[in-house]
C-alpha cells in the first residue's frame, strides 16, 4: 500500500511539474510566430534603407562631380544631372531593387530617345555614364565592406 501511495504522489508531482510549464508553451509558440512574421519585414526594411542610402550616395556623387553630362546631345552640370537622375529615381522607385537597377533605369540613357548618357571628364574623355557610375558603385561597396570589418 505504501508503494502505491508513493507512486500516486510521484505521479501527482510529475503532473504538477508538467502543468507548471504548460503556460509557457503558448507564449513560446506566439513569440516564435511573431519572429517568423516580423523578421522578413525587418530585413526588407533594412535592405530598402541600404538601397536608398546607396542610391543617395550615387546621386550625391553625380551632383558633386566635376564632369559634364551629355544627355540627348545636350550638356549639363553635375548638379543638373543629379536633379534629373533623382527625378527619374522617384518615378521608378517601386521598380528598383538594386543599385544596378537604379543605374540602369535612371542614369544610363533616355527612355524616350534611347540615346545613352555620357560623362565628359575635364580632360575631354567621354565615357558611358553607366560605366562611370558602376565603377563608383564598386568603389563605394569596397570602401563600405572594408569599413565594416
Amino acid at each position: 500500500m505504501v508503494t502505491e501511495y508513493n507512486k500516486a504522489v510521484e505521479l501527482t508531482v510529475r503532473a504538477r511539474k508538467v502543468q507548471a510549464h504548460l503556460p509557457y508553451w503558448p507564449l513560446l509558440l506566439l513569440a516564435t510566430l511573431l519572429l517568423l512574421v516580423v523578421s522578413p519585414w525587418s530585413m526588407a526594411a533594412r535592405q530598402a534603407d541600404e538601397l536608398d542610402t546607396t542610391v543617395q550616395y550615387l546621386i550625391g556623387y553625380v551632383k558633386e562631380s566635376n564632369v559634364t553630362f551629355e544627355r540627348n546631345s545636350s550638356r549639363y552640370s553635375g548638379m543638373e544631372a543629379a536633379e534629373h537622375i533623382n527625378k527619374k529615381y522617384r518615378h521608378f522607385k517601386d521598380d528598383i531593387d538594386t543599385p544596378e537597377k537604379f543605374i540602369e533605369l535612371c542614369a544610363t540613357g533616355s527612355l524616350m530617345t534611347g540615346k545613352p548618357y555620357f560623362i565628359i571628364t575635364g580632360q575631354g574623355q567621354q565615357l558611358p555614364s553607366a560605366e562611370w557610375l558602376n565603377t563608383e558603385l564598386s568603389v563605394y561597396r569596397l570602401r563600405n565592406e572594408h569599413g565594416n570589418r
